[in-house]
Formats: C-alpha cells, structure tokens, sequence
C-alpha cells in the first residue's frame, strides 16, 4: 500500500493512477475541498479520505508520497497525518521523489521543463506518441478531455513515459530523463527562488543531468536561456537542438506555418488549439520526436487532433445571454499576455471580459507592474483577492496593490463574489466572451451561469 497525503493535486492524482497501473495498491486524503480532480480519482476507483486525520492512515503501508504543499524537508510539518507518519517512521517520499522512481521503469522518460507551456506541450507530445501508435503513459497538470483525465495510462509494454517537470523546489532533479525539452526561462516561485539566478541555476542544474546521448530541445528565441542558461552549463559541447520562430534556429516555421527542419521544409502546422505560443509548443514536440526517429510528417498531420487541456483555454459553455465562457490557469503576467492574445487571434472582434484571481503573495508582489500591464490588455477587468493557498496563507500585498498598475479605466476590485456575479450577468450577448484567469479555484465564479 502506498499512501498519498494531499491526493488531489493534479500531479499527485496523476501519480496515483501510473502507480495504480503499474500493479501498486494506492489510496489517500486530501481537504474536503471540491477539485477539478474528484471526479478524476473517482473514475480510477482510488479511494480518497477528508479532511486530514490520522484515522485516515492504513496499518500497513510501505511508503507514503506527500505533497510539498504539506511536507518540505527540513520544516516541521504542521498536517496532522504528516506528524503521524513521521512519528510512524513511514519512509516519505516527495510528490517529485516518487515520480523519479517511476521515470526509472521507462526507456524513454521526456521531461517538459520551462515557466510557461509545461501543461499543453506534455499533453500534446503524450497524444502525439498515441496516435503514432506509442502507447505512452503520461503525467499531465492539468485534466486532458482525450485521456479522459490527467494522466494517459499505456501498458506493460510502453517505452514513452511523458512527464510535465516542474522546475519549483527543484522537483525536476529528481527525474531519471531519456530526453528534455525546455520551453522558456521567465523567474518564479519567488517564495523558493530568492533571486533569478537560483532560478536559472535550476534550469542549468536539469540540463546538466542529463546524459550527453539523450535529446536536448530548447526555445532559441528564449533570450534567458541564451543568455544565462547555455552558457553556464557544464558541458558546452552538447548536441542541443533549438526551436523558435527565428530563422537561425534548428526548426522553426515558414510564412505560411510549414514546418522547417533542418534546412527542410516539411507540412504546414495546423492545430486545433489557438496561439502563437502553442505552435511554438508544437515545434518544441516535433523537435523531440524527430530526435527520436519518428517522421517529420506524420508527427506534423496527427498533432492536429489534439484538443487541448482543461483549464487552459478552455471552453466551459455559453450563458443563457449568449456570452461564452473561457477559463484559463494563467497565473503569471506572460501567461496572461499569451491567453489574451490567442483569444484576440481566434475572436478577433469580441470583447474580452477577464476575472483574474492572483495566486501566491510571493508572485504578486514580484510582479505588481507587470501584472497590471498584462491585465490592461483586456477590454474589462474584474480582479479578485489573492487566492489563499497552503503555500501562502498571508503577504505584504494584497489585489489592491495590482489596480495601482492597470491602465484601464474598465477595470474594478472586487472584495465580494456575489457583487462580482451580479455584475457578470449584465453581460449580455455572443459579441462578449468571459475568461476566468489563475491558478486558483477562480473557475467556479462563473460555473452557475452556464
């Protein structure tokens, strides 16, 4: 039996499921919270008790895997079931620890690393590896509607484990990788970074444990990456491809979105999911397979049938007054910036209507300036308080700080959901669109109107 503490977490729920595939009892608690992720465990039949109590804790169990929202090495836990284990003498495994072991049983495990895209492109390269017949198994943030949850299982047989690795507490270390892409470079998590080069140490770090044979594919637009990543790294020698729309790069898209490889101009790049930043996201998957083999062209054409992940983009109805409903996990001022603008590109004439839930104090204060310059890009911005999460419970900022850095006059803080709702359904008719935004649970504001 293994035994997970904070199940619901969208990585840990992801887990839970590979290790149950893989022939391993799971169980494990969580708060009484609704998550995105209930139905998931349901599905799976994998037992989830609430709240926290050490009632919940089974007998016998082997190891425990603890989310890092309630268990940092070196801290003293305050969860009570995390106490119990402790005082158990249960061996802990961290969320990133436990998938490390994982990474191992595969010939081919792809980390997807980066600040930004680490979501969509894992999902991406997971189908892509499906419909060419692969069979891989996969670890996604986010629910994927074609997996029918956030992981893809495969079987006995599959060689592709396809991982989206997360650069916070350094959580990507610990993985056994058969090849890496890196999307971007943009500091965070400044609440465990303290300054940007221990960010970029991070990104240096995975770099250089990867084996020298293993397929490196990075964003060559990336300036961060140029700048302090590639030249710090130990071995200089090492085969890198890059991607990006730049033409000096090892593949990069043609005018009418062809994709060229080497010199080599291949079919043209077509997706269903909107934005410049998901076909960069695409080259970066299309990097890793012709690294590993697989043709160009076939790649290309079955990538199209990908639809997207939950929470990203993601269309969730439509109003009885004909308003759609989008929702989106962006909780940093690029991801704001790249959701507004794919919308514009796809609903070129719509007025954008966007809640926006800052997550972590940390974040917020860090970027104040640019939080509020992303937002402007909105035609009406409702804001909401800062979520208050495990990670961070209090800061020394509050939402308030934000509107001082929004340049629109259609901007307004809201301190009371009900007001919020009462202005929302005013909002009438298809020439308007609704985007929920951030990393919290911000979605369910507008899940009565649809």
């Amino acid at each position: 039996m293994v035994y997970f503490v904070g199940i619901k977490g969208v990585g840990m729920t992801a887990l839970a499921q590979v290790m149950k595939a893989k022939g391993i009892q799971v169980m494990g608690s969580d708060v009484e919270e609704s998550f995105m992720t209930d139905s998931v465990l349901s599905a799976a039949n994998i037992t989830v008790l609430s709240p926290f109590n050490i009632s919940n804790i089974p007998d016998e169990i082997e190891y425990a895997v603890v989310s890092g929202a309630y268990y940092i090495k070196g801290k003293e836990p305050i969860n009570p079931e995390m106490i119990e284990l402790l005082n158990r003498n249960i061996p802990i495994f961290t969320y990133s620890q436990a998938l490390g072991n994982v990474s191992q049983d595969f010939l081919n495990t792809i980390a997807v690393a980066g600040s930004h895209g680490k979501t969509t492109t894992s999902a991406l390269l997971t189908y892509t590896l499906q419909e060419l017949g692969q069979n891989p198994f996969g670890v996604i943030g986010s629910v994927v509607p074609q997996f029918g949850g956030n992981a893809r299982i495969g079987d006995i047989n599959s060689k592709y484990l396809v991982v989206e690795a997360d650069e916070y507490q350094n959580h990507f270390l610990d993985l056994i990788m058969g090849g890496l892409i890196i999307l971007n470079v943009d500091y965070d998590h400044p609440d465990f970074f303290e300054t940007p080069d221990d960010y970029y140490q991070a990104f240096i770090n995975v770099i250089d444990n990867l084996s020298l044979d293993k397929p490196l594919i990075i964003n060559g637009d990336d300036i961060n990456i140029s700048k302090y990543i590639l030249p710090n790294i130990k071995d200089k020698t090492r085969n890198i491809l890059k991607f990006g729309l730049n033409k000096d790069n090892n593949i990069t898209l043609d005018q009418d979105n062809s994709v060229i490889v080497e010199g080599v101009k291949y079919s043209q790049l077509n997706l269903a999911i909107a934005g410049q930043h998901n076909r960069l996201n695409a080259l970066s998957c299309i990097g890793l397979l012709y690294k590993l083999g697989f043709d160009i062209n076939s790649s290309i054409k079955v990538m199209s049938g990908f639809r997207g992940t939950r929470r990203r983009l993601e269309y969730k109805g439509t109003t009885a007054t004909g308003v759609d409903i989008i929702d989106d996990y962006a909780h940093h001022p690029t991801e704001i910036i790249a959701g507004i603008t794919a919308l514009r590109e796809k609903y070129p004439s719509t007025i954008i209507h966007c809640i926006f839930q800052p997550h972590t104090f940390s974040r917020t204060k860090l970027l104040l300036k640019e939080f509020g310059q992303a937002l402007s890009q909105a035609n009406y911005i409702y804001l909401l308080p800062i979520y208050n999460s495990a990670r961070e419970s209090i800061g020394e900022v509050n939402s308030h700080d934000i509107m001082n850095y929004i340049n629109n006059p259609n901007s307004k803080l809201y301190l009371d959901s009900d007001e919020l709702k009462q202005d929302l359904s005013l909002i009438k008719g298809s020439h308007n669109m609704i985007v929920t935004m951030g990393a919290g649970d911000v979605w369910k504001i507008t899940k009565d109107m649809i």
